[in-house]
């Protein structure tokens, strides 16, 4: 028998070379996995969550009474809150009779908001 029939030495180095090929993938792939799972965050706790909810509620109720309510923002300067609803139902009367009433209402408005105090 000869040595070659057995194994060839390019044999041995070619299985050698993907061995080695797929032992370095192993490795890099085994890092990755670490690396991910080592800089993931903490997930987030049930008291942060009820904390989030509770503060969510707050919000919306806050909200509700804003948007639903009547109310003074600045009386001095004659500034007051009204319903959404109600205000939709003003900016449809003041614009039903065509653009020309409400225009002039609104640059009246805006004009009136855009004068500057004078201490002459």
């Amino acid at each position: 028998m000869s040595d070659e029939s057995c194994c060839s030495s390019v044999g041995v180095r070619a299985s050698a070379a993907v061995l080695g090929v797929l032992g370095t993938l192993v490795v890099l792939g085994a890092l990755a996995v670490y690396l991910v799972r080592v800089n993931q965050p903490a997930p987030v706790g049930s008291a942060r969550a009820d904390e989030r909810k509770k503060t969510w509620t707050d919000l919306q109720a806050a909200n509700v009474e804003t948007l639903g309510g009547y109310g003074v923002v600045k009386a001095d300067n004659g500034i007051y809150r009204i319903p959404v609803a109600k205000a939709m139902e003003v900016t449809v009367t003041e614009w039903k009779d065509g653009n020309a009433a409400g225009r002039a209402k609104l640059i009246q408005r805006l004009e009136e908001s855009l004068k500057k105090a004078t201490f002459e």
